[in-house]
């Protein structure tokens, strides 16, 4: 009597199978990756409608945006205790944390606080300082979830937006003394700047055309981020951009010369230096950042990044997220640092002045 046949797969049967499932995943495998991007970057987006939001809420109860770099200092620079004032690196963040949904975080830090032992004024010490746990905090609204978190040599809450200085490259930052900061002031022509708290009637160039804040990525590495991050490149880097623009591969991230990095991007939600939070409109989004040199407040070109394929997120000062190219006219990157008129960067730049008197077409 023949023996009864077993069914089951043979293992031609069997192999043929699993070839089929592998290039069905294949096939699907992008497609749910370019979903999950598109839902990161929404949640991007939404983060920047909040924080416009905020920044005229804000604007409703003080009559002015707040200052992307202030806070308390020494009168005249010098030698700083480091738990005695903020030395004016406080950030706009931090105005604007009771519209974000931080008012307890606000109310902590808005009087003396003891940890270990040591007593802090009201709004902390200097902002790297990691001891003190307010500004280590971090806040959801602050982070984009396309980016990467910083683990390594944090100094700070992290924070995926930064304010923006305008299109000029010098005195950007500030120093603490007296005469620079009464300098400085008249140098600056973005939404925000150092101690310079705008009022919506000074965006003469109206709110729909000027950007107040974008997308600053975050890496470990700094080489991560699209156009990479330089320091100690000397003046010529705000002297003529199209040299910082040199230096850096757009594709890879890596930059083309030897050379120290710096991980500030990002590093710190409480920092207002621009190398930390800021970013201005010279080289186009997802450039090189170079600085002049290895300080964290020198001057340079702090461009906006993120890890959105083809541009950046762009909060306008009227409220609006915009998603910017980083194909957008950038006019002559070959001109120097600008203090008056129309922004020699073309598009891009007269977006970052609030009266540069320029007219903006479609970007």
């Amino acid at each position: 009597m023949p023996t009864p046949k077993r069914a089951g797969f043979t293992l031609i049967e069997l192999l043929v199978v699993i070839a089929i499932i592998a290039v069905l995943m294949a096939l699907l495998l992008p497609a749910v990756q370019q979903a999950r991007e598109a839902a990161r970057r929404t949640q991007c987006r939404n983060h920047l409608k909040q924080l416009g939001i905020a920044l005229h809420n804000y604007h409703d109860v003080y009559l002015r945006f707040p200052h992307g770099r202030g806070g308390t200092g020494h009168p005249d620079g010098g030698t700083v205790n480091a738990a005695a004032n903020n030395v004016n690196r406080a950030s706009g963040f931090i105005g604007l944390l009771p519209y974000l949904d931080q008012g307890p975080l606000y109310n902590t830090m808005s009087g003396p606080l003891t940890i270990g032992g040591t007593t802090y004024p009201a709004f902390g010490p200097r902002t790297d300082n990691t001891a003190y746990t307010p500004f280590m905090t971090q806040i959801p609204a602050l982070q984009c979830p396309s980016s990467l978190p910083r683990t390594q040599a944090v100094l700070g809450g992290q924070t995926n937006y930064g304010f923006c200085w305008g299109d000029n490259s010098r005195n950007i930052t500030g120093s603490e003394s007296v005469s620079a900061r009464v300098s400085v002031r008249g140098d600056q022509r973005g939404m925000f700047g150092f101690q310079n708290c705008r009022k919506i009637a000074m965006v003469t160039d109206g709110t729909s055309n000027t950007i107040a804040m974008a997308e600053i990525a975050t890496s470990d590495d700094p080489n991560m981020i699209l156009g990479g991050v330089a320091r100690s490149r000397g003046t010529q880097m705000y002297d003529s951009p199209i040299t910082c623009l040199a230096e850096g591969d757009r594709a890879t991230g890596l930059l083309s010369t030897t050379g120290s990095n710096a991980g500030w991007r990002g590093n710190g939600w409480a920092n207002g230096v621009v190398t930390y939070t800021g970013f201005n409109t010279i080289l186009p989004p997802n450039s090189p950042t170079c600085m002049q040199s290895s300080n964290d407040h020198s001057n340079g070109v702090v461009s906006a990044t993120s890890f959105h394929e083809g541009g950046i997120h762009a909060l306008m000062a009227d409220g609006a997220v915009r998603f910017i190219s980083e194909n957008i006219d950038c006019g002559d990157l070959s001109r120097t640092d600008v203090k008056t008129g129309p922004s020699p960067y073309g598009v891009w730049g007269a977006l970052g002045s609030i009266a540069g008197g320029e007219t903006v077409g479609e970007f």
